[in-house]
């Protein structure tokens, strides 16, 4: 672990989720404050449980609880200005000077405010900005947009009003915290562009922490291996892999095509294998056993960490949303149609033909080499020191 480099700037983490939890937000939070720890930058993390992040070089700091927004499982800190005081103090103590948000609620606004009245940079990672509801949820809206004012103080500012009420309104909670920040940073380029035309301001294009390269053999031939790695949530679309394994099964019988599927209960799916819940490490294992890694999500994903997982292990990945396979140039195999049936055909011929693996799998690496944590860490102090 290099020592703290007193020439570099303090940084400030700060997340409204609580970090016991493993989405994808939590684990570009995690893996951000690793690197720049690692590239001896002091790192101070402010968030719900933030004693989930053990590493070396980082000081946590929890904020108390009042209880928990049901349905969104978000921890409820209370409001902005009730946080102000902890967050100063915080600021103060260890000679901040910079800070980064990975959400959208009280504890991010407080901090992008206190920020600007010390005079320091802030800026504020956009996880998603395609925030999908139901519609038949959209007469909640109202009630979104109160509670999201009433925690964070912002009562005025931008409104998005490409979608139907409710997701209106997720966005606009993620715009208006957006606005105040003085540089938003986008994981993939598609949502930057989203960003700048809702009117976040300045928005930089800036990619998640690649993990450090660990890329393994290729599978040599014999069963096709695919893998799944998502979160349980309909936006993910993990029936349409499902469905695409039956399709691929009635056509090539079985036994040629495997898919391992991380997380969920066991479905009579032929081909699949369900884990269940799994560690890291497991995720890792499973990784290097497969040819590629599925990503089945339409019209949500911004850059899914299972992507930059993917990379790191020499592995491409298969796309379902034709926006998303963009970001990732050659790394990505782009589905014909982004149903299931298009996911079965890309399969079926991969199947036919492994060598369309291959440049693919150079591409990944290439991918991965550009986005680990020493590039990261210049790059964010270099954006953090242009405000």
């Amino acid at each position: 672990m290099p020592s703290e480099n007193p020439a570099r700037p303090a940084v400030l983490m700060v997340c409204d989720y609580s970090l016991k939890y493993l989405g994808g937000a939590q684990t570009a939070f995690r893996r951000q404050a690793e690197a720049l720890a690692g590239e001896g930058v002091k790192v101070v993390v402010l968030a719900p449980d933030a004693d989930a992040v053990a590493s070396e070089g980082i000081t946590t700091v929890s904020p108390p609880r009042r209880g928990t927004i049901p349905v969104l499982d978000l921890p409820l800190l209370g409001r902005a200005r009730d946080l102000e005081p902890l967050v100063a103090a915080t600021i103060r103590r260890h000679g901040i000077g910079a800070v980064v948000v990975h959400s959208e609620f009280a504890l991010a606004a407080a901090a992008i405010d206190l920020a600007r009245q010390l005079g320091i940079p802030s800026m504020h990672t956009v996880h998603t900005f395609f925030w999908r509801a139901p519609a038949a949820l959209a007469p909640f809206a109202p009630i979104v947009a109160r509670v999201h004012s009433a925690l964070t103080g912002i009562r005025s500012g931008g409104r998005f009003a490409g979608s139907h009420p409710l997701n209106n309104a997720l966005r606009t909670m993620t715009l208006r915290i957006a606005e105040r920040a003085d540089v938003v940073l986008s994981p993939s380029k598609h949502q930057a562009t989203a960003l700048r035309d809702a009117g976040a301001g300045r928005v930089e294009a800036f990619s998640n922490v690649a993990q450090p390269l660990r890329v393994a053999t290729a599978p040599d031939g014999g069963t096709l291996r695919l893998l799944w790695v998502a979160r349980f949530a309909p936006e993910k679309r993990v029936d349409v892999a499902l469905d695409a394994m039956r399709l691929v099964t009635s056509r090539l019988g079985g036994g040629r095509v495997h898919l391992d599927v991380a997380g969920g209960t066991h479905r009579p799916v032929p081909g699949v294998t369900f884990h269940g819940p799994v560690p890291g490490e497991r995720v890792g294992e499973l990784m290097d056993a497969a040819d590629a890694a599925l990503i089945t999500s339409l019209g949500f994903d911004n850059q899914p960490m299972v992507a930059l997982e993917a990379f790191a292990h020499g592995r491409p990945v298969i796309v379902s949303d034709p926006v998303l396979a963009t970001e990732f140039g050659d790394a990505a195999l782009g589905t014909p149609t982004p149903d299931a049936e298009g996911l079965a055909d890309l399969i079926v011929q991969l199947e036919a033909d492994r060598s369309l693996l291959a440049a693919p799998r150079d591409a990944a690496v290439d991918y991965a080499s550009e986005r680990v944590a020493s590039a990261h860490v210049a790059r964010l102090l270099e954006l953090a020191a242009s405000v």
